[in-house]
Order: C-alpha cells, then structure tokens, then sequence
C-alpha cells in the first residue's frame, strides 16, 4: 500500500490516513479498534483483521 501511495505520488498525513481507513470499516470492527493502541496504518490493518475474524467465528459480523 504504501509502495503504491508513493508511486501515486500521495504525500498524505498517517493520521489523516488511518481515519480514513477506519471510517470505511464495519462500524462493529471500528467499536473494538478504536480502544486499542496503534502507531501505523499496518498495526490497524492487523486488528482488523483479527477482530473481524472473532466476530466473525462469534456470528456478530455484519453481512457485507
């Protein structure tokens, strides 16, 4: 992802990308991240991952 930005020539702020990211996430998935401590895009890429599978094996998530 990041390879593409820079080859796109996007000079965005971090922040401003994660907020972007998690504002086009399931609002369940958002609820559970939001609590948890993150420093880069690719930390909230993997708790996202992770919880959409716990939700998932628990039968919360969402139909997409």
């Amino acid at each position: 992802m990041k390879v593409a930005m820079i080859q796109a020539n996007i000079k965005d702020d971090r922040e401003v990308i994660m907020i972007r990211f998690l504002n086009g996430l399931n609002s369940e998935i958002v609820n559970v991240v939001e609590l948890q401590h993150y420093i880069e895009l690719e930390d909230i890429v993997h708790m996202t991952i992770k919880v959409g599978k716990q939700l998932k094996r628990k039968g919360n998530s969402k139909p997409s």
